[in-house]
């Protein structure tokens, strides 16, 4: 077999594990679209390396992963004080911050903070750093747009909104900020005369602290 196709395939049976733990070899066969053979000497391999492990008819992820996990985030250019920044936009704006990196047809979460009061709500959508997100989500739909565009998102249900503007696009990588809010303490005038303009000198300060840009 193709090596470069085994790891492939070795990546895809990672990535059938976002169900949750626990996963059985039909399950996961079914996710990436191969034979029980197949999927089963991938998973040994797999297991053999210390990634994931098996009990009983089940199969789940190690802590091991976590090395790659830690490694990712450390090439994201994200430290202490991006962190830092965002934290403190999120408590001026009583919400949450994103930073939101393209991915094949999603934007994956690389930094998040989130002011007390929305740490203390209940969440309906459980995003953390490492989610996904769809194309209709304003983080995505801010990627390569126009350094002066926006995008929005109106989530009627939650009653909140998320206001995306681009953050860097370059040849290897494209990076969207988001910031979302509370429609009863932000109407949609305040979001767009006040929000945006707050964001846009966020984007300035991380873009300092990223070096996005520079050489």
């Amino acid at each position: 077999m193709n090596d470069n196709r085994s790891v492939q395939r070795c990546l895809a049976i990672l990535r059938g594990f976002r169900g949750g733990p626990g996963q059985s070899l039909t399950a996961l066969s079914k996710a990436v679209d191969l034979p029980h053979s197949t999927v089963l000497r991938l998973l040994n391999t797999l297991q053999g390396e210390g990634y994931v492990r098996k009990e009983g008819t089940l199969w789940s992820l190690t802590p091991q992963l976590l090395e790659i996990g830690f490694a990712a985030l450390a090439n994201t250019g994200v430290n202490e004080f991006i962190q830092s920044s965002l934290q403190a936009l999120a408590n001026r704006c009583n919400g949450t911050v994103n930073i939101g990196e393209k991915g094949r047809d999603e934007v994956i979460i690389i930094a998040r903070a989130s002011s007390d009061s929305e740490r203390r709500k209940i969440v309906v959508v459980n995003l953390r750093v490492g989610s996904s997100m769809p194309d209709t989500s304003a983080l995505y739909r801010a990627l390569d747009m126009a350094e002066d565009s926006w995008a929005i998102a109106r989530y009627t249900d939650r009653k909140v909104t998320t206001l995306g503007i681009p953050l860097f696009s370059g040849q290897s990588r494209s990076l969207s900020l988001g910031l979302s809010v509370n429609d009863d303490e932000y109407p949609l005038e305040k979001i767009e005369g006040e929000l945006l303009a707050i964001l846009r000198a966020e984007r300035d300060q991380i873009r300092r602290l990223m070096r996005l840009g520079e050489v």
